[in-house]
Order: structure tokens, then C-alpha cells, then sequence
């Protein structure tokens, strides 16, 4: 499971913008399946998705939380053309978290980070201000 993640990337809001500019190849949005409120303009990535300048998949999950009941979530991911690939990537390693032991992996989360087009020294200043 991908731990929350503070805001010091330049990608959190902009995932769009930067999609469109052709600077991220994946976006990944967890929705809470009773959230009334819009978590992202999946309008507007939709309106790409049928224009085919994205791929979309959209599995259902649950977060399981060690102090707290379960959360059903919709993961709800975007690629652009020729990146299809890290959606199954970030599938895999997504259920590569679930299988381990609750907990953060660096490894793991440096893989995510990679895949969602982030740089390596953003990656690794996300994991230090994680304490990791």
C-alpha cells in the first residue's frame, strides 16, 4: 500500500497539466468509495481517455488499516500512449505491498516514484522527509 504522501513533489494538482506537457507518463489517484467530493478532475482526464490521449484503469481495493476499520478505494490510474506498461507495473508493485507485512518499503516506494515520473533526488527527499 502507497502511504500518503506530503506535497513536496511538483506533481500533487498538477498531474494534468504535466500529462498533457508530456512530462508525466502515469498518474495515480486513490478515491474512497464514499466520497462525495471530487479528489481529481476525472472529468477532464475521462474526456482524454476517449479522445485516446490516455489509457485508464480503475481497480477496486481495500486499505487496510491497523487502528481503524478498512477503507474500500477505487485505484484510478492514467498513462499516455506508450506508457501502458507502468499501469501493470504499479498494479504489480501495488500488490506486492499488500502481500508484505504492514509497514513502509524504500524500495518499494522509490519503484512507485519512478514509475509516476518523478526524479530520482525527489524520490529521495520524499523518503527522507518520511524518515526513511
Amino acid at each position: 500500500m502507497t502511504p500518503p504522501q506530503p506535497t513536496i513533489g511538483p506533481h500533487e494538482g498538477r498531474e494534468l497539466e504535466l500529462m498533457l506537457a508530456g512530462a508525466k507518463p502515469l498518474s495515480m489517484f486513490l478515491v474512497p468509495i464514499d466520497t462525495e467530493f471530487e479528489i481529481f478532475p476525472e472529468g477532464e482526464f475521462d474526456r482524454l481517455v476517449s479522445e485516446g490521449r490516455l489509457a485508464k484503469s480503475v481497480s477496486l481495493e481495500t486499505v487496510k488499516h491497523p487502528d481503524g476499520p478498512d477503507t474500500q478505494v477505487r485505484r484510478v490510474l492514467y498513462a499516455l500512449p506508450g506508457e501502458e506498461w507502468r499501469i501493470n507495473a504499479m498494479l504489480l508493485v501495488n500488490a506486492l505491498y499488500f502481500s508484505l507485512t504492514p509497514g513502509w518499503r524504500p524500495d518499494l516506494e522509490r519503484i512507485i516514484g519512478l514509475l509516476l515520473g518523478y526524479g530520482r533526488e525527489e524520490i529521495e527527499e520524499f523518503l527522507a522527509s518520511m524518515g526513511l
